[in-house]
């Protein structure tokens, strides 16, 4: 084996190359590894004096200077042609590495036939990055980088690569035989630099030699420093050029991502690292159909990141499959293993006391194998159960009739009612539901509710011991909210903002009805999100939107009210939580979480959830008119302030961190589990993407307001029964 220049290309970042040049020196053997640092005149002097003093301590750091900036390119190809006798190891400046690393790329480098790159995985390179594919990932669960790499080290040799398309020069083992033949980068092609790899990988393929993706090696790349200026048109310049030379290339990586050869690794990996943490663990059961449920399941994962590690269960075929996924840092990653309960139920169990899972939380029993409503006993702990729907009362989690329309629960036929939109299984009544639901409520360690609404409401089917009332986290991350101000003059159109994904029960047909009377008048109907069905013209509609960006969007829409024409009584609102978070005057219904969370606060007005559309009019009317908003609270809503201190003092209390071990057998067992891409849209999924984007151009939503609702729902849910945000992001 070759002896091997270590390269580092360095222009900006000096913390980065301080940590990455530390790492490097603690874990190299000088007896056959040198270090050769290339300063691309580099415009921050303190790293010119760090390289330079670095140099002078060390015999096996070699200085190169460029006396003016050449860029990437150029800089690495210096680094490379220094010593023709040596292997490369192309090293960016802000990656930091760990334990033997480059003792186990010089093994494999050695171990294979005709090789000529060897990359490992890292957080952030592309199709090598873990724990998710082609995403820039922190560092998994907040582990140090020696205990991650340690793992792949212990559970994978030398042995374990994997061919692919090209090698990414974060971190990439050249081997000299190879750069002989097929020279350095293409300097006069790529100029500053992005695409020089990807093109050095295709000439060395044309050649008879492989690229390949190591196993047993991890490092961290924190991406786009020391050469990160003006990159976007040299990426879409270079993605050009390597279409030109090479048409297959970008195929070539499309196919290896779909086969994702490497991801048995990546999941052992990561089962490895999550067992071995000595933290609390929660596995949360909810439905698949996004919404209100899973911003809450995402919210607590994020909020308890550093204090505890959580899994998800989710229905994937109804009644029969279920994906396992995993968070990290707040996020739901990619990868995740996949279960048919009757034949895995014992596996899936196993699984869970394996990673030490110390505690369920039921989210939704909606599409769950009744059989997971007992997976706490199977693995010796308790679980807790979230209220966000009416599900649990008799299948209708709107509690509403076929016109989408509450129905109260004093009405005598209340279940009747209710099953005409939600049909319940044949030969099963209201009453019958309650009891097969009874078992789940019944021995819950706690049963939590985001409203004192949904508490009442709920408790009128259920013996609750013991109810936790507390609004969802974001309640008291937003406090104090601020206080609402009206600014509207009556000098300009009156601008009315409808939030969300809105339903027939979140009232979209209100919406359009409203709007469409009011077409000539100066008020302006705005919708960010979208409707189950195309809106007519009185209807601005913004389209679905990220969370993230929310608040940005309300302000650019600027506006003057916010209104929730919805007709069930939902048990929280994370739309409702926008427009108090924005100190935006709020219009709510008289029913549900609405009322009890705007009591006492100006500029809050709580109508009937059952005005007509005539009195929405005159409503609207009234306001752009008097330039004023109304006082009209909603009598009888006072009700006491839900827990403040839950989720901030008691949610994780008793739960008791657990460390697990992954045994062999156990591995083995999950080969035929592996379930990749939890996010990814099917084939109908897109087709189904695409209707609803035709959907929007008025002529075809004509067409389709001919075809019966429940026809529309039928062939909705034959092609994804996933929430159409997840579909049309």
């Amino acid at each position: 084996m070759n002896p091997v220049d270590l390269v580092i290309p360095i222009y900006d970042g000096l913390e980065e190359t301080r940590a990455c040049i530390d790492s490097v020196l603690a874990t190299v053997d000088p007896a056959w590894v040198r270090l050769v640092l290339v300063n691309d005149c580099s415009p921050n002097p303190a790293i010119t004096e760090l390289l330079r003093a670095v140099a002078d301590c060390h015999e096996h750091v070699v200085l190169l200077e460029n006396e003016v900036n050449l860029g990437f390119v150029a800089t690495a190809n210096r680094g490379m042609a220094h010593d023709d006798s040596r292997d490369v190891l192309l090293l960016n400046s802000d990656v930091e590495v760990a334990n033997d690393w480059l003792q186990r790329l010089r093994e494999a480098a050695y171990r294979h036939p005709k090789v000529a790159s060897l990359t490992p995985f890292a957080n952030n390179a592309t199709i090598f990055s873990f724990p998710d594919l082609c995403k820039d990932n922190p560092l998994l669960l907040g582990l140090p980088l020696a205990e991650i790499d340690r793992c792949f080290a212990d559970n994978f040799t030398a042995d374990d690569v994997f061919e692919v398309p090209t090698g990414v020069g974060c971190c990439m083992y050249l081997r000299r035989d190879c750069l002989r033949e097929v020279g350095l980068f293409d300097l006069e092609t790529f100029g500053k630099g992005y695409g020089e790899e990807n093109d050095w990988s295709q000439r060395a393929l044309k050649a008879g030699w492989k690229n390949y993706h190591l196993a047993n090696c991890f490092i961290y790349h924190k991406g786009g420093v020391s050469f990160s200026t003006e990159q976007n048109p040299r990426v879409q310049r270079a993605q050009e050029i390597l279409d030109q030379r090479y048409p297959r290339y970008h195929a070539d990586v499309q196919r290896y991502i779909a086969s994702d050869p490497a991801h048995p690794v990546r999941t052992r990996a990561l089962l490895t690292l999550f067992a071995a943490a000595r933290r609390p663990k929660v596995a949360f059961l909810s439905h698949k159909l996004g919404g209100g449920a899973q911003q809450h399941v995402n919210e607590l994962a994020s909020l308890y990141a550093e204090d505890a590690l959580f899994l998800q269960i989710t229905p994937d075929e109804d009644g029969r499959t279920v994906t396992l996924s995993f968070f990290c840092h707040g996020r739901r990653l990619q990868d995740g293993l996949y279960f048919e309960v009757d034949r895995d139920y014992d596996k899936l169990a196993g699984l869970l006391s394996a990673l030490g899972v110390g505690h369920l939380h039921f989210h939704h029993t909606m599409g769950l194998h009744p059989r997971l409503w007992v997976l706490a006993e199977a693995i010796g702990c308790r679980h807790d159960l979230t209220i966000h729907d009416y599900y649990l009362i008799n299948g209708n989690p709107t509690l509403t009739d076929n016109e989408a329309r509450f129905v109260d629960e004093a009405a005598p036929d209340f279940d009747q009612r209710c099953a005409s939109h939600y049909p319940l299984p044949e030969g099963v009544s209201g009453e019958d539901w309650r009891r097969n639901q009874d078992l789940l409520v019944t021995s819950a360690r706690r049963v939590i509710f985001p409203s004192r609404d949904c508490a009442e409401r709920f408790g009128r089917y259920f013996k609750v011991a013991e109810p936790v009332v507390a609004y969802h986290p974001d309640y008291l991350a937003s406090q104090p909210y601020p206080a609402p101000g009206w600014r509207y003059g009556g000098d300009r159109s009156l601008k009315v903002l409808v939030l969300g994904a809105i339903s027939r029960e979140k009232g979209a047909d209100v919406l359009d009805e409203v709007a469409t009377a009011l077409v000539d008048a100066p008020i302006e109907f705005h919708l960010l999100g979208y409707a189950y069905r195309a809106l007519g013209p009185g209807v601005i509609t913004h389209g679905p939107y990220d969370n993230d960006r929310v608040y940005q969007l309300v302000e650019e829409i600027d506006p003057d009210v916010v209104w929730y024409p919805a007709l069930w009584p939902e048990t929280y609102s994370y739309t409702l939580s926008i427009g108090l978070h924005q100190g935006l005057p709020v219009v709510v219904p008289d029913i549900g979480a609405f009322a009890e969370r705007v009591q006492g606060r100006p500029h809050s007005v709580v109508r009937p959830w059952d005005c007509t559309v005539t009195d929405w009019v005159q409503f609207w009317q009234a306001i752009q008119q008097s330039a004023a908003m109304p006082d009209l609270p909603a009598p009888g809503i006072h009700r006491a302030e839900p827990a403040s201190d839950f989720y901030s003092a008691n949610y994780l209390r008793d739960i008791p961190p657990r460390q697990g071990e992954m045994s062999a057998e156990l591995f083995a067992s999950l080969e035929q589990n592996l379930h990749a891409g939890v996010e990814a849209l099917t084939r109908r999924e897109r087709l189904l993407g695409g209707i609803w984007r035709l959907s929007r151009k008025p002529l075809v939503a004509k067409m389709i307001s001919v075809v019966p609702f429940r026809m529309q729902q039928a062939i909705k849910r034959r092609l994804s029964a996933r929430p159409m945000h997840d579909i049309v992001r």
